[in-house]
């Protein structure tokens, strides 16, 4: 589970995660939940950490440093396991054996993690409506909103926006041939939807980062090139 999601944006309601988490258990799996973006939210949405939640089943929550705290050069991150544990002991011992052959463990990334989670937490301010990702994923929404082929389901967490192309206007739209197209012509990078393993091929992810006045910029082009291929 990954929650608040890569590529969507989507945060799942305690209903949902507390559903799964069910699933989990009923089902005797481990439930391993990337929640790296847990604090990247938007418009009053509350992340639910699967760890509370589960109970009767191993949960093993992963977080780090790299989204939350804008240090992906230090490559530092971390897993914690909550649940239950009395049946997982080898399992436990295994992944400690193996972390302790890490023998050139990254020492500035760990000394950061203490100042990271216990100092100022700055991206509240970055994720304000007034703030920098805030202001970035409105303008990816107004971008939106102003193309004739494209919709998209809002996101309330993380980096990322999955639009949908209308079919009906675009008939032959193929994600990947459109990304790499886009790039040799328009100079612009998206990531194909159909690379996160799901059957349809109209959807592209876009990423909240770039600039206001650069992901307006963004859209003219995309809109550029889906008109062309719609003409076609």
């Amino acid at each position: 589970m990954i929650n608040p999601n890569n590529p969507t944006g989507a945060v799942y309601p305690k209903e949902v995660v507390e559903g799964l988490v069910r699933v989990a258990e009923r089902h005797q799996l481990v439930l391993f939940s990337d929640e790296i973006y847990d604090r990247i939210l938007y418009g009053g949405a509350t992340h639910v950490p699967a760890a509370t939640l589960c109970e009767d089943t191993l949960c093993a929550t992963f977080g780090g440093l790299s989204k939350v705290y804008r240090a992906c050069g230090l490559r530092t991150g971390w897993v914690y396991f909550s649940g239950l544990r009395a049946h997982a002991t080898d399992y436990l011992e295994g992944l400690e054996l193996l972390a302790s052959l890490r023998l050139c463990a990254n020492v500035p990334g760990q000394w950061a993690v203490q100042t990271a989670l216990g100092g100022h937490q700055s991206i509240y301010e970055l994720t304000a409506e007034t703030g920098r990702l805030g202001r970035q994923r409105r303008a990816l929404l107004e971008g939106v909103a102003a193309s004739s082929y494209l919709s998209v389901v809002a996101p309330r967490g993380a980096l990322y926006a999955f639009p949908a192309i209308d079919l009906a206007k675009v008939p032959s739209f193929d994600d990947q041939a459109f990304a790499m197209e886009l790039l040799e012509r328009e100079h612009v990078l998206v990531v194909p939807g159909s690379s996160f393993n799901v059957p349809y091929r109209n959807h592209l992810r876009l990423t909240l980062l770039p600039d206001e006045e650069t992901m307006r910029e963004v859209f003219v082009r995309m809109e550029r090139m889906l008109g062309s291929i719609a003409r076609r």
